[in-house]
């Protein structure tokens, strides 16, 4: 059992510090994309639109608000605002598990926002993906649906046009 939590501390280390690589040398690996699972399905997202993933804080809900809001959390004296992403996109709440991680986005979109995902699964290239012309029509944050070597089909999520949605600022109930 030990091995096993040490083996994915390693992962996820070795996750943090490609995403700091990523964030120090923008555009030298901008194939990479981090695999999330949100409602059992494989999404895309840029390294560059995350500065860090972390395990599920200590969250203070806040009354009124929409239902995918899970409220505010202290990371390291900054507060985060934080969404289930699964829930705003219109899927059921995510159960929550030990695997359950939040990434946080970076700050270079000027929001303090954290973003729930199912769990990580690692870096992914676009090199080995096919894109997918019939993706039909999608929110102005969805990028492109791609097809990898094992037919599985991923969706790519641009997080700063996320961001910038009306309905994603709004979280008044």
């Amino acid at each position: 059992m030990a091995k096993t939590r040490l083996n994915l501390q390693a992962y996820q280390q070795d996750i943090l510090a490609r995403l700091k690589y990523s964030s120090e040398h923008a555009g030298s690996v901008a194939a990479s994309k981090l695999g999330v699972l949100v409602n059992g399905m494989q999404w895309l997202v840029s390294l560059d639109d995350v500065s860090e993933v972390i395990a599920l804080p200590e969250i203070t809900r806040v009354p009124l608000t929409q239902s995918w809001f899970m409220g505010i959390a202290n990371v390291r004296g900054n507060l985060y605002a934080l969404t289930d992403l699964a829930d705003f996109f219109g899927y059921p709440p995510t159960n929550i598990t030990i695997d359950s991680r939040i990434l946080l986005a970076n700050q270079k979109f000027g929001f303090n926002a954290g973003l729930l995902v199912e769990r990580l699964i690692g870096l992914r290239s676009l090199e080995d993906m096919a894109v997918q012309e019939d993706a039909g029509r999608q929110s102005a944050w969805y990028v492109n649906q791609y097809k990898d070597k094992n037919n599985e089909i991923w969706h790519e999520i641009d997080i700063g046009s996320l961001l910038n949605q009306s309905q994603f600022i709004q979280i008044a109930a």
